[in-house]
């Protein structure tokens, strides 16, 4: 399967127009280049997918009125290896499920999918198609390698079984063989009996009790002398001598007592000796009637025992278990004998001492200890190296029972250990080759697994960006929507995109001191009891929460508990949270706004902080572009109302003018007692009263030439309560200053900023209940003047609060509307600008910021 920058893709459409609509999406492709290739009839096309060397298919839902999940199920039955991606107008699960249950690799909207979208979903089908392909075959390979290597094991097996039964049959054997050579001893009438070279007896037959009536088990380990007449010793003792010596001999007569006291004759000959050592003899007795036999029936007989012997197929020994000298050995294990006092460690070992070690240990001196017969595993050294020995020993007990002789076989295993090393050996080579594969298999696994975890992750990023995107767009075409609408549309976001449970928005004031909740989730409002009071809250008191404003970064808590918690927690009467993440919007040198989501069922991680912090800053920004629209578009609306204005002032000021001075004049020729006295006193309020409205209107419509001078705030402050005492007293209401005295002197035109204070005094001390405080508070911020009119009355409703700038906007009975229009005009002049605040607790503060030079 190919697996370059370069595919080959099958199309299977019908219609003209979706073909070169995937033809061009594909030519758009950033990182691969793709061939295409269409077929435009369901025939032909389950024809091309099966035949065709191509490395994806691409397949419409419908084609000739046939569905794409009847494509999908012919071609496979047909054997399209290539993967087949479905384009449909219908993403529903219903449907995506469907196509992948029928072997789809893949499901897009055709009409929503894009040239990066279609390219990602053919690189990735064609990758994992790749992926399978390679595990099957890794699978094949392996499963081929463990045939392989069982069939090695079962032939080994086979060898070592038929080993196996060719050493039982030689076990056999030597087992007929010694049972022959046991049968052959016992069924004799001869006596049979093993003497030492001192005539100490070690062994008897059973023709012993039986020819002499002594039990066999009195005679083992005493001297045969005591068995023989005393006039016969000395001739079978030179007997003995002659054999020890190594001199021929021929059978003699002697005389053995009976039980009860008598005796019978006997011919004694040698029937077996070790080769060159006569410390062992095995002689036989046969009785004699009369006269002793012939001398060549005796050499018959010795000869058919060694016959019998020799005729054993295994190396047999006969060792004394004393000093470990081997006293007879047949053919079968040396040939031409061997010198007389050979040990055995000396003969199997080349070795002085007899062998001891932790893998091997001598034989001889374990049947010594256990008096048991043997069989066991042993090594032996020859000419030909190192051979492994199965050895089989039977002790001879003496007349104390302890082990005087061995008696012991050898079978020759080397070849069947080397097979079985061998067996091993391959066994291990198998599983460690198998253990290799595995782990290859098992890495390979596990880094498609990642692979494919890591493309799932990468695409459920990738549509987790298309939903803040398409957030981002929706926000970006909500110009000229109020800022609660924005900031319910941002939260309703923000809780989505972070998969929170509840959330909230709420802006700073200029201080960073008190934060106002704009929007918050259902949730919050029906469960959270800190609504229930104020939306305004300070920072210095609102709890963990406000964490981000304090440190001026993004906060995370996964886990909050109240156990052991040192620093500050939730408000009063909050909702109770297990997580939480805030994010402040920094607007230069600035906190401008705050988001707030919580009770997420996973941790927040660094991707939910970009997901608020995206949206914050897209709100924010639309925002402030808003306000800046709508501040421009307020200034062309003031300065056409403006030159309205100034044309309107211009024609009423005259003819007020001469009323004025006309009602003056009148009044001045009545008497206070005229009944008219009271209509002219109303006739000149009412001209003072528009004369005053005809002076705004002409402040308000003229540009503002400022004369600028180094002014004292403080002194500022103190002429504008004398100004307002009187109206402040008439109300018992009490003027505050409150400016530090380190204020530096600030360029401003005294009189215009004069009237701009007195405007906002006026309005706090008409808007304080009786018996209340306005206090004015000064300060410098970084490099502007705060001045502050802070008073106590009932506050400003929002849908009042975005018209109270606006010329000839008046919530009184009296008044031309245009008082607070002039402030803000005045204070722009001075490039500063005014905001209006809410109060912890109650009343509003109007807030001048200007610029100190």
């Amino acid at each position: 399967m190919k697996t370059s920058n370069r595919l080959s893709v099958l199309l299977i459409e019908d219609r003209e127009d979706d073909y070169l609509l995937v033809k061009g999406l594909l030519e758009l492709a950033s990182f691969t280049v793709f061939t295409l290739h269409r077929i435009d009839s369901f025939d032909a096309g389950i024809e091309a997918a099966a035949r065709s060397g191509c490395d994806a298919c691409l397949l419409y839902s419908r084609i000739e009125g046939r569905s794409g999940l009847e494509f999908l199920n012919e071609a496979n039955a047909k054997g399209c290896n290539a993967p087949v991606i479905l384009l449909t107008n219908d993403e529903s699960s219903r449907s995506c499920l469907a196509a992948f249950q029928a072997g789809a690799a893949d499901c897009i909207d055709k009409d929503r999918t894009d040239a990066e979208a279609l390219e990602r979903s053919i690189t990735h089908a064609v990758e994992r198609r790749r992926a399978e392909w390679e595990f099957r075959h890794h699978a094949g390979m392996l499963a081929k390698t463990v045939g392989e290597q069982s069939a090695q094991l079962r032939e080994a097996n086979r060898l070592l079984a038929e080993e196996a039964r060719r050493r039982e049959e030689a076990e056999l054997a030597l087992k007929a063989s010694d049972e022959k050579l046991t049968s052959l001893i016992e069924s004799t009438w001869d006596i049979v009996f093993t003497l030492t070279p001192e005539g100490v007896v070690e062994s008897l037959n059973s023709a012993f009790e039986r020819t002499l009536g002594w039990r066999a088990g009195e005679w083992i380990g005493r001297d045969a002398f005591e068995l023989i007449r005393q006039e016969d010793r000395k001739d079978f003792r030179e007997f003995l001598g002659k054999i020890c010596e190594g001199e021929a001999v021929h059978p003699i007569q002697a005389r053995l007592r009976t039980c009860p006291d008598s005796s019978k004759a006997f011919e004694f000959s040698l029937a077996a000796q070790v080769p060159g050592n006569p410390r062992r003899l095995i002689c036989r007795a046969r009785e004699v009637p009369v006269a002793p036999r012939p001398d060549t029936q005796t050499v018959e007989e010795n000869a058919l025992l060694k016959n019998v012997l020799e005729s054993l197929p295994y190396p047999c020994y006969v060792i004394d278990a004393e000093d470990f000298s081997i006293l007879l050995a047949n053919s079968a294990a040396v040939s031409g004998g061997l010198p007389a006092g050979t040990r055995c460690h000396d003969f199997f070992h080349r070795s002085p001492v007899p062998c001891k070690g932790e893998k091997y240990n001598c034989p001889l001196l374990e049947i010594k200890q256990s008096k048991r017969p043997i069989v066991l595993e042993h090594v032996h050294s020859d000419q030909n190296g190192v051979r492994h020995i199965e050895i089989r020993a039977y002790p001879i007990l003496d007349e104390n029972g302890a082990v005087s002789k061995i008696v012991e076989y050898c079978l020759d295993i080397t070849d069947r250990k080397e097979m079985e090393e061998n067996l091993r050996l391959a066994r291990e080579e198998l599983e460690h080759r198998v253990e290799l594969r595995t782990a290859e298999l098992a890495s390979a696994n596990m880094a498609l697994q990642y692979e494919i975890a890591e493309r799932r992750r990468v695409e459920a990023a990738l549509r987790f960006d298309e939903k803040r995107l398409e957030a981002l767009l929706q926000l970006s075409r909500m110009a000229w929507t109020s800022e609660m609408e924005i900031a319910e549309y941002v939260l309703e976001q923000e809780v989505r995109l972070t998969r929170s449970k509840i959330g909230s928005i709420g802006f700073l004031d200029e201080d960073e001191k008190v934060f106002t909740l704009r929007a918050w989730s259902g949730e919050v409002r029906e469960h959270c009891g800190i609504l229930r009071t104020s939306a305004h809250f300070e920072i210095e008191n609102s709890g963990i929460w406000a964490d981000a404003v304090r440190r001026r970064a993004p906060v995370i808590v996964n886990g909050y508990s109240t156990e052991g918690r040192t620093g500050p927690g939730l408000p009063p009467d909050h909702m109770p949270i297990e997580r939480f993440m805030s994010i402040p919007v920094i607007d230069g040198n600035r906190i401008t706004a705050l988001a707030m989501v919580a009770n997420k069922e996973r941790d927040y991680d660094q991707s939910d902080v970009r997901q608020l912090t995206l949206l914050m800053d897209g709100m924010w920004k639309l925002i402030e572009h808003n306000r800046s629209l709508k501040a421009l578009k307020e200034s062309e609306n003031l300065a056409g109302i403006g030159s309205a204005l100034s044309v309107v002032a211009h024609d009423i000021k005259t003819p007020l003018i001469a009323i004025g001075g006309f009602a003056r004049l009148v009044q001045s020729h009545l008497g206070k007692d005229h009944r008219d006295w009271e209509k002219m006193e109303i006739i000149l309020s009412e001209t003072t009263r528009l004369e005053k409205m005809v002076k705004d209107m002409l402040d308000f419509s003229k540009p503002l030439a400022l004369e600028v001078s180094a002014e004292e705030i403080g002194a500022l402050i103190d002429e504008c309560f004398e100004i307002t005492n009187t109206l402040a007293q008439a109300k018992g209401i009490e003027l505050r200053s409150v400016v530090p005295t380190r204020i530096p002197p600030v360029h401003l035109d005294r009189s215009r900023m004069k009237q701009a204070l007195i405007n906002l005094l006026t309005n706090a001390i008409q808007a304080s209940p009786d018996g209340e405080t306005v206090a004015v508070r000064s300060r410098v911020k970084d490099t502007d003047l705060v001045v502050e009119v802070i008073d106590a009355g009932c506050g400003i409703p929002a849908i009042v609060r975005k018209n109270i700038f606006s010329p000839f906007f008046t919530t009184k009975k009296e008044g031309t509307g245009l008082g607070l229009s002039i402030v803000r005009k005045i204070v722009e002049a001075h490039r500063g600008k005014v905001d209006i605040l809410d109060n912890v607790g109650n009343g509003i503060t109007f807030r001048i910021m200007l610029p100190i030079r």
